[in-house]
């Protein structure tokens, strides 16, 4: 029987408490707040931003953790939208 703890098919990815994602058009979606190595929650999001996002979106989204001096490019699928947050999990735009 598979235990609670081990039910994660991806660890947990840590990231700065900074971290910020960037649309394709340079609008900060909002702070990460969960990653890991399938995909990454998006909270406290902007709402002119959210309101242009729908399920099943694809797009390249740039993290920012400004702490660091760091970015990372990478390929999203809106998975679900939530209140003001946005889940979304890695992929290979075509």
């Amino acid at each position: 029987m598979e235990t609670q703890a081990n039910r994660r098919q991806f660890e947990r990815l840590e990231l700065t408490d900074q971290a910020i994602v960037v649309d394709p058009a340079g609008r900060q979606l909002g702070p990460v707040k969960v990653v890991g190595g399938g995909g990454m929650l998006v909270c406290e999001c902007n709402n002119d931003a959210l309101g242009s996002l729908r399920e099943g979106t694809q797009m390249r989204v740039t993290v920012v953790e400004p702490a660091l001096g760091t970015t990372n490019i990478m390929d999203v699928e809106v998975r679900y939208i939530e209140g003001n947050s946005i889940g979304m999990q890695f992929i290979t735009l075509r």
